[in-house]
C-alpha cells in the first residue's frame, strides 16, 4: 500500500494530468480525474492532502468545484493550487477570494510544480500537527481540569465534614441536612439529577464556618453581636468558596444563601420569595430541622413538639410555605427517617480518579503548620498571620508562656536617626528572639511588636528566658550608637491547653501596658486586679524607680524628640522666670565645604560623630535634640557666656578627633533667653 501523501489532479485535458502525474509521481501518490463531478465523487470515499484543479472545465468549472468544497466541513481545508492558462490578474484575485492558496499556470514548468507543491504540503503537515497537537493538549486541559474539580470536590467535601467534627455537638450535620434535603426533594417531585445536584451542594452548605473560629464557633453562652455578625458571615464566605466549584451546579447559592428567610429578613442578602434560590429554600428547612433535633454544646435537643411547632410557625415567614408543609407531611407521617452513619458521605465523595491519600493529606492541612515561606521580610520571623495560626496551635497543645514584647522607643529612632536605623533594630531583635526562643514559635505582630510562645515553659523558664534576652538586647544595643535609646518592654501571660489563644493575647497584652504604665524596660506576668493593686505600693515604686533609670542612661544629646525637647525648653524658662536661672540656648550646625558633595551616608556618619561629641561633653542637666538633617539645638543651664564659647569649642574638638570627614565644618550660634521683668 503506498503510504505517501495524497494528491488529485483535475482536468478534463489527459495530457496535463499525464504531465502533472510525471513531475510529481516520485514524491507523492497522484491520482487524475478528468471532471469536476468526478472529484466530488472521488473526495467522498478518499479524501487527499491537496487538490490541483483547473480553472476552466466544461459542466463544472474550477471555481465551482472549489465552492462546493469550501461549502462542506469535512473538505474545506483541503489545500486548493488552480491549474490556469490565464494570467489575467483579476482570475488570480478572485481565485485567492474563493479560498484557492496558489496558482500554476500552463504550460507547466516542473521545477515550479515541485516547488510550490512542496512549500504548500510543508505549510499543510505544519497546520495539520499543529491541529493535532492543540486538540491533544486541549484534551489534557480538559482532563486536567476535570481531575482538578474533582479532587477539589473531594477536598471540599473533606473541609466540611471536617467543620462537623470540629465539635462533637454538631458531627454528622452536613449528612443529615443532605439527606433531609434529598427527601424533601423527592417529596416535592424533583428529578433524579436535580436530587443528586442537592445532595452534595447540601453536604456542602456549611463550609463557610472553615473560616469561623472555635471561640466563637462553639462557645457556650450568648453571643455577643459582634460575635453573631462572625458566625453569620459563613454564609458569604462559602458561596465564594464554591463559586469556581462547577461540578455541583449551584453549591454557591446554597451555601451563600441557606439563611435567607421567606419574609426577606435573612442574611446575607435579605433576598425575599422565589427570589431565594429553590435549592436553597429546601436546604434552609432540613438545616432548621437538624439543628432543633440535635444536641447542642449550650442546650439539649427539642422535643418533637417543639420542633414541629417551630417549622409550623416558621411556614410563609422563614420557610417556603410548599416547601415547610410537605416537610411536615413527611414529620408527621414518619417518613423523615435516614441513615445515622455519616460514612456514606466519605463515599459519595470517593471517586476513583482521586488519590485515597487526598482526602487525609487535606484533612491534615488544617492542623499542619503554616508554610515558612510565610516570613517578616525585614526580621525573617514569621508574619503575623502565620504566627498567630502557629502560636494558637501550640497553646492548644502546651503548658507553656506567651511573651508580647514591644520595642521602646522606636519612633524615636526612626524620626531622629532615620528609618535604617530603626530596621537595624528590628533585625537585632528579631535574631535575638529566634537565638534566645529554643522550642518555641517567635513571630512579628507588625511595626514594634512581637510575639514569642515558650512552649512547655514553667514560670521559672520563662523568666530566664526573657532575662536573657533582655540582657543580650542591651548587650547588642550598645555596639549601635544610632539605636541606644532603645528598651524591651515584656508582657507575659502563662497558658494551658485549656487556654483560648485571644485570651491569653489579651491578657499578655495587658500585662505589657502595666509594663509600659511603669517605666517601660522591664517584664511583667499577667496578674488579677486584687494582686496587683496589693502590692502596688511596693512593686509600683521599686518598678518606677529601677525604670527610670534604665530609661534614663541620659547623657543629654539626642535622647529627647523635636516635640518632647520643646515642652522641656519651655519648662526649663519657667523655671529660669521663678529661680532666676541662666539659660542658653545653642544651635549647633554642620555646613558643606564649598564645591563637596555630600551623600546621605556620610552626611548620617558625620551627624553621628557630632552627636558623640555633644554627649562626652555636655552635663546631665543640658538638654540637647537634633533639630534638622544637619542641626542640633542644646539647652545649657547657668553655664555662663564666656562658659558657652568653652563648652562648644570643646564639643568641636572632640569632634574633630572622631571625624576624618573635611566635608563638614560645625559652627554654631547661641542665644541667652531672657527672664521675663
Amino acid at each position: 500500500m503506498d503510504n505517501r501523501e495524497c494528491i488529485l489532479v483535475v482536468d478534463d485535458d489527459f495530457m496535463n494530468l499525464r504531465v502533472v502525474e510525471y513531475i510529481l509521481k516520485d514524491e507523492f501518490e497522484v491520482i487524475g480525474v478528468n471532471s469536476g463531478e468526478e472529484c466530488l465523487s472521488y473526495i467522498q470515499k478518499t479524501v487527499p492532502d491537496m487538490i490541483l484543479l483547473d480553472l476552466y472545465m466544461p459542466d463544472m468549472n474550477g471555481f465551482e468545484v472549489l465552492e462546493r468544497l469550501k461549502s462542506d466541513d469535512r473538505f474545506k481545508d483541503i489545500p486548493v493550487i488552480f491549474l490556469t492558462a490565464d494570467d489575467d490578474k483579476q482570475t488570480e484575485v478572485k481565485g485567492f477570494q474563493a479560498g484557492a492558496l496558489d496558482f500554476v499556470t500552463k504550460p507547466f514548468i516542473a521545477e515550479i510544480v515541485r516547488q510550490r507543491v512542496n512549500r504548500l504540503m510543508e505549510l499543510s503537515r505544519l497546520q495539520k500537527h499543529l491541529e493535532k497537537e492543540v486538540r491533544h493538549q486541549t484534551a489534557k486541559v480538559e482532563e486536567r481540569q476535570r481531575r482538578m474539580e474533582q479532587m477539589s470536590l473531594q477536598a471540599v467535601q473533606t473541609l466540611a465534614r471536617t467543620i462537623d467534627a470540629k465539635d462533637a455537638y454538631t458531627n454528622g450535620h452536613s449528612y443529615r441536612v443532605a439527606e433531609y434535603s434529598v427527601l424533601l426533594a423527592q417529596e416535592l417531585g424533583w428529578t433524579e439529577e436535580e436530587v443528586e445536584h442537592l445532595r452534595h451542594a447540601a453536604l456542602l452548605h456549611d463550609i463557610g464556618k472553615i473560616s469561623i473560629p472555635d471561640s466563637v464557633l462553639n462557645k457556650p453562652m450568648k453571643l455577643t453581636d459582634e460575635e453573631y455578625n462572625v458566625i453569620k458571615s459563613h454564609a458569604a464566605k462559602g458561596g465564594e468558596i464554591l463559586k469556581c466549584i462547577t461540578a455541583i451546579p449551584g453549591a454557591d447559592l446554597v451555601a451563600r444563601h441557606h439563611h435567607e428567610r421567606y419574609d426577606g429578613a435573612g442574611y446575607p442578602d435579605g433576598l425575599r420569595g422565589d427570589l431565594i434560590p429553590k435549592s436553597a429554600r429546601i436546604v434552609a428547612i432540613a438545616d432548621a430541622y437538624d439543628a432543633m433535633n440535635s444536641r447542642r454544646i449550650y442546650r439539649k435537643n427539642l422535643s418533637p413538639e417543639i420542633i414541629r411547632g417551630e417549622l409550623v410557625k416558621g411556614i410563609g415567614t422563614q420557610f417556603e410555605p410548599e416547601a415547610a408543609e410537605a416537610f411536615i407531611r413527611m414529620l408527621d407521617e414518619g417518613r423523615l427517617v435516614i441513615g445515622e452513619s455519616a460514612e456514606k458521605l466519605s463515599e459519595e465523595g470517593a471517586g476513583e480518579d482521586v488519590p485515597s491519600q487526598l482526602l487525609q493529606q487535606v484533612v491534615e492541612t488544617l492542623h499542619n503548620k503554616v508554610p515558612v515561606e510565610e516570613r517578616d521580610a525585614l526580621t525573617g520571623l514569621l508574619s503575623r498571620s502565620a504566627g498567630e495560626v502557629q502560636i494558637a496551635e501550640a497553646i492548644q497543645d502546651n503548658m507553656g508562656c506567651l511573651a508580647f514584647v514591644d520595642v521602646d522607643n522606636l519612633k524615636r529612632i526612626n524620626d531622629t536617626m532615620g528609618h535604617k536605623a530603626g530596621d537595624r533594630l528590628l533585625m537585632l531583635v528579631g535574631a535575638i528572639l529566634s537565638e534566645c526562643a529554643k522550642n518555641s514559635v517567635v513571630c512579628r505582630l507588625g511595626g514594634d511588636e512581637f510575639l514569642l510562645y515558650m512552649k512547655d515553659a514553667t514560670r521559672e523558664s520563662a523568666v530566664a528566658c526573657v532575662e536573657s534576652i533582655m540582657k543580650q538586647f542591651h548587650q547588642k544595643k550598645e555596639e549601635d550608637v544610632a539605636v541606644r535609646q532603645a528598651s524591651l518592654s515584656v508582657g507575659l501571660c502563662m497558658t494551658t491547653p485549656m487556654d483560648v489563644y485571644a485570651d491569653v493575647y489579651n491578657k499578655a497584652d495587658k500585662a505589657l501596658y502595666y509594663v509600659k504604665r511603669n517605666g517601660k524596660a522591664g517584664y511583667c506576668f499577667y496578674k488579677n486586679e486584687d494582686q496587683i493593686h496589693h502590692n502596688h505600693v511596693n512593686v509600683d515604686l521599686i518598678q518606677v524607680k529601677e525604670a527610670l533609670k534604665a530609661s534614663g542612661d541620659y547623657n543629654g544629646a539626642l535622647n529627647v524628640e523635636y516635640r518632647e525637647f520643646a515642652k522641656m525648653f519651655e519648662y526649663v524658662i519657667n523655671l529660669q522666670n521663678r529661680y532666676h536661672h541662666e539659660v542658653h540656648l545653642v544651635m549647633i550646625t554642620l555646613e558643606n565645604q564649598v564645591g563637596d558633595r555630600l551623600y546621605i551616608d556620610e552626611l548620617e556618619e558625620t551627624m553621628a560623630y557630632m552627636e558623640m561629641a555633644i554627649k562626652e561633653t555636655i552635663r546631665t542637666s543640658d538638654i540637647c535634640t537634633r533639630y534638622s538633617s544637619v542641626q542640633y539645638l542644646v539647652i545649657l543651664l547657668e553655664a555662663g557666656d564666656i562658659n558657652v564659647k568653652m563648652i562648644v569649642e570643646r564639643i568641636f574638638s572632640n569632634f574633630f578627633k572622631r571625624c576624618g570627614n573635611k566635608k563638614m565644618v560645625p559652627v554654631y550660634s547661641a542665644v541667652r533667653t531672657d527672664r521675663e521683668e
